[in-house]
């Protein structure tokens, strides 16, 4: 079996424990639940693992130290039911009708509904930490897997927090960004890394290192989208960025406002100044932060933050064939994001 098929087939069992989380549960609340997921009467297909990353990361990081696979599917189910509370409350928070190329949650049944599912999955999840104990798993490890996914969740919001925040602000610094991705994005990487080698028996030590892998890893991710995204505008074949058109400020834009001179700092606030942007403003808009060394500057903080995660797998103590195991995941889901 190749490494990619692997997590292929953890991305499976993740969504065969989450189905099960759901197949009692009839009241149209959960609708919305699985819809969300992509289980409705149009599915998404999940059949690769940046549809289940979190959940992917979890159950190959208890493979990596040398645990059960199976044994770790419900944190692997729970952190992912985690993002995926976070992707509907972005969605509202954003007003973003669309997640991917499907309607968002609370395009079709309104917000509030949707602030109901998203908290309803944040419960879920909880809840879906105690199979642990099905699993053979001692109370203790289940006990410290929920403060380790609290933990994460908390910091999340707080990442989600300080990026509203700067939506209106121009002063937002790359250090102040990345506190802000490593939150928003590394938390709930780096619980996922650190549940998997929790389930598997790693000390204490060796589970902050994983934790701090799959934080950078998060933050890798993040970057590496907004990069994306920005390369994509003015393509005919993509939509306007929402998160652009929101005033969101990515590390290319923070970058350029950092290394702008006076006049640079004024015509990126002539975008930034407007009480909304348009989406005739964003190529003009891309090419300024181009020139004002933005981009090749939040490329090279991502190749820092590369760096940085492989020195922390290093640091994990793991064998060479765990190693390989959790760098491929990175490699495979650095592919996908630049695919998206």
């Amino acid at each position: 079996m190749t490494t990619a098929t692997k997590f292929d087939d953890f991305a499976q069992m993740v969504d065969s424990e989450l189905k099960d989380l759901f197949a009692t549960r009839n009241l149209p609340l959960y609708d919305m639940m699985v819809y969300h997921l992509g289980w409705d009467e149009t599915p998404t297909p999940i059949s690769t693992p940046s549809q289940r990353s979190h959940g992917v990361l979890s159950v190959g990081s208890a493979l990596a130290n040398g645990g059960d696979p199976e044994v770790a599917i419900p944190a692997a189910a729970a952190v992912e039911l985690v993002d995926k509370f976070c992707e509907i409350h972005d969605d509202v928070q954003g007003g973003k009708p669309k997640r991917g190329d499907r309607d968002a949650v609370w395009w079709v049944w309104g917000p509030a509904q949707a602030i109901n599912t998203g908290d309803g999955m944040h419960a879920m999840a909880r809840l879906s930490l105690f199979r642990l104990l099905d699993r053979g798993v001692n109370s203790e490890t289940a006990f410290k897997a929920v403060q380790l996914l609290d933990e994460a969740s908390l910091l999340a919001c707080e990442g989600r927090f300080i990026d509203l925040q700067a939506q209106e602000r121009v002063d937002m610094t790359s250090t102040a960004y990345l506190k802000m991705a490593w939150d928003k994005e590394g938390a709930l990487y780096g619980c996922a890394a650190g549940l998997g080698g929790l389930i598997a028996g790693a000390d204490p030590e060796q589970i902050n290192a994983l934790r701090l892998f799959g934080s950078h890893l998060g933050t890798i991710f993040l970057i590496g989208k907004e990069l994306c995204q920005l390369d994509a505008v003015g393509s005919l074949s993509k939509k306007a960025d929402e998160d652009l058109m929101n005033k969101k400020k990515s590390l290319p834009v923070v970058m350029a406002f950092e290394n702008a001179t006076a006049s640079g700092r004024r015509k990126l606030g002539d975008y930034y100044f407007k009480r909304v942007l348009e989406p005739d403003d964003l190529p003009g808009l891309a090419e300024l932060v181009n020139e004002l060394g933005g981009t090749d500057s939040a490329r090279a903080v991502l190749e820092t933050e590369k760096s940085s995660a492989f020195a922390a797998l290093e640091s994990t103590g793991l064998n060479s064939e765990g190693k390989a195991l959790l760098a491929e995941y990175m490699s495979l889901m650095m592919e996908s994001t630049s695919a998206d």
